[in-house]
């Protein structure tokens, strides 16, 4: 036999491997029968019937165990296999049944707990204070009298000026008076101006600023300050104004693709949340320019009608349930349904009385013929398209407030009607209802129809 053939031979009376696979771990180590051995057990080769040279003799393995008796097992063979696997690894078992063995080895089930991660209110309140700080750091940003070196004028950077007493100039009240923002602005989280604008079936008026751009300031002096323009986003919108700067203007501007240019004015269906019309800033800043684009997106589009890109009809308003007490109490029913309130009688007691009589509602008038000498008019209702209507040069005004009346389905004592530019109330007009058409001074002119609360 060759002395390949003999350590061949050697690794075959080592291991118990064939001679292939002796001859194929030789080789791997070059001949070396040690690191051939050795190769070969790292690799969990077969049973070992001897010790590679000079190493300590391994131990065989044992055989496998008798089946254990198994007391309450359905399934013996099972039980063999455990304890056979048992006996490879070198456990020893106990020798009595296995509801023992399992008694010894399984631990108890955890017992069930609740556990609170996050304090709702605590969260609630965090939440609230980071809105407050926010809020505050942009109505900071916009004034005017902001103590900052001009390098960090608008940045977000409040620098102190060196000498600074951090207190604002004389006169800085007054400016910022001037530009504040109007006081019709929901300073509620977006979410929640979204909610509530779904809840009173209003539009979402969003208005993004910049505080180095002054057509941002002008937009608060000039058109959100103006009587009419108060009157069309208080009718028919939910006003939401922020910086870019602030944390949910930032979002809204990378959510609507918005802050390249701003200011930025844009209206969102709360229905969707969809931004349905957007404007550059720069050409509100004149308010006779923003009735315009006001009074051009009602006429197009409408709460009443489904949203746009969406098969559902408008939500309908429905009851609610107030849970702010103990007790359910259900909101949002018409008032003929709500019941009379208890008041004191006449003789001191408390009984049901008859409540006084509702303000009816205005019937429309009719239309007279179109006619040269006919006085035209288009009156904008709080929503929906405008009304135009015809009336004759000797009818009063009180016709006029009667059309309004009936259009809104609302009593004439809560309607009022009002020229736009200027702004001028025709309840004031000389001679008051009684006053005749041809003289209110309305000829192919737009007033504008306002509700009041009751």
């Amino acid at each position: 036999m060759s002395a390949s053939d003999d350590l061949v031979a050697q690794f075959v009376s080592f291991t118990g491997a064939g001679p292939e696979e002796a001859q194929h771990y030789l080789e791997m180590t070059g001949g070396e029968l040690q690191q051939a051995v050795n190769l070969f057990v790292d690799m969990g080769g077969g049973g070992s019937s001897g010790a590679a040279p000079g190493s300590p003799a391994r131990p065989k393995p044992a055989p496998p165990a008798a089946p254990v008796p198994m007391e309450g097992v359905a399934d013996a063979d099972v039980a063999a296999e455990v304890a056979a696997a048992a006996a490879a690894a070198g456990i020893d078992l106990p020798d009595s049944s296995m509801g023992d063995a399992a008694d010894d080895t399984v631990r108890a089930p955890i017992a069930a707990f609740q556990d609170q991660i996050i304090n709702p209110d605590v969260e609630r309140r965090r939440v609230q204070e980071s809105i407050q700080a926010d809020t505050v750091a942009m109505n900071r940003r916009m004034t005017f009298d902001r103590p900052v070196d001009a390098a960090g004028a608008g940045a977000g950077e409040e620098k102190m000026v060196e000498g600074s007493t951090g207190q604002p100039p004389a006169g800085g009240q007054a400016i910022n008076q001037l530009f504040a923002p109007p006081a019709f602005n929901c300073g509620d989280p977006y979410y929640s101006v979204i909610e509530k604008a779904k809840t009173e079936s209003k539009w979402v008026l969003v208005n993004i600023q910049q505080a180095e751009v002054f057509a941002s300031h002008l937009l608060n002096r000039d058109v959100w300050s103006d009587d009419t323009i108060t009157d069309i986003v208080t009718g028919s919108f939910m006003f939401w104004q922020r910086d870019d700067k602030s944390t949910e203007g930032v979002q809204f501007c990378q959510m609507h693709n918005c802050g390249h240019q701003l200011p930025h004015i844009c209206v969102i269906d709360p229905r969707t949340g969809r931004r349905v019309k957007y404007w550059e800033g720069k050409k509100w800043v004149e308010s006779h320019a923003a009735a315009e684009y006001l009074f051009g997106f009602l006429d197009q589009f409408s709460m009443t009608r489904s949203p746009e890109g969406s098969p559902m009809q408008s939500p309908q308003a429905e009851p609610s349930f107030n849970t702010g007490s103990d007790d359910m109490v259900m909101t949002g029913l018409p008032e003929a349904e709500a019941a009379p309130d208890a008041v004191m009688s006449s003789s001191g007691g408390t009984g049901e009385e008859p409540a006084a009589p509702a303000e009816p509602v205005s019937e429309m008038p009719a239309e007279p013929d179109d006619a040269p000498d006919c006085v035209k008019v288009s009156m904008r209702l709080p929503s929906g398209p405008p009304i135009r209507r015809r009336f004759r040069p000797d009818a009063s005004l009180a016709e006029m407030f009667a059309v309004a009346s009936a259009a809104t389905s609302t009593p004439v004592s809560r309607v009022d009607v009002a020229s736009t530019f200027p702004k001028r109330s025709l309840r004031d007009v000389a001679g008051g209802m009684d006053a005749l058409m041809k003289d209110a001074q309305v000829h192919n002119s737009q007033v504008m129809v306002t509700v009041r609360q009751a």
